[in-house]
């Protein structure tokens, strides 16, 4: 296996993820619910967030290519730009957050699914990264850094409490602004790596 490949891939991943960033607004959701409510919707998070992913990684080149006609460089380009965006828009006007914590609060489940799995972890940004660590890498670098992230998410949800408590609001907002500046720049990347394809 290429360690280096899935360290990248891994620390991408989690980068777009960006469990730890947003534990607050994780919290905030989860406010009004039991303890009990809380563990069940943040494991409905990471098995909703899993079975988008590994179907993603599974049937996502094949739903590109066949159904809608599009290469890897076009979803690099377009997912380039849409991470960029997502950066931006979390370092600078914080509108996605927003809208996310104005949604109607509805039972453990619902909120694990949406908005917590999708669109917070398993987003656009994270079905475009597995299906480029796919492409570049292979399907068990791909699988294996799924894996690892969604393991790091469960143990943070886990214990987040005592994360939140022992880093407070505002070095966790310091790293999601650290996270998002490299995905700002992972964006830059993709995007230009996308294009270079047709420019050659």
């Amino acid at each position: 296996m290429d360690w280096i490949a899935l360290l990248k891939s891994t620390l991408m991943l989690f980068a777009i993820m960006n469990p730890v960033g947003s534990i607050p607004i994780f919290l905030q959701l989860t406010q009004t619910t039991s303890p009990q409510e809380r563990v069940r919707t943040f494991r409905t998070a990471v098995f909703v967030s899993a079975i988008i992913l590994f179907i993603f990684l599974l049937a996502g080149d094949r739903i590109l290519t066949q159904f809608f006609q599009i290469s890897i460089f076009d979803l690099m380009a377009a997912g380039g730009l849409l991470l960029l965006i997502i950066a931006i828009d979390h370092l600078v006007f914080g509108a996605l957050v927003r809208s996310v914590l104005k949604g109607d609060q509805q039972n453990a489940h619902h909120i694990g699914a949406v908005p917590i799995a999708c669109p917070i972890l398993a987003g656009p940004g994270a079905m475009m990264t597995v299906l480029v660590t796919f492409s570049e890498h292979g399907f068990f670098v791909a699988a294996v850094s799924v894996a690892i992230v969604l393991v790091i998410t469960w143990l943070i949800f886990h214990f987040i409490d005592v994360i939140y408590r022992l880093l407070g609001e505002t070095v966790c907002t310091v790293l999601s602004k650290i996270l998002c500046l490299f995905l700002a720049a992972i964006g830059i990347h993709l995007l230009m790596q996308g294009l270079s394809h047709y420019f050659k």
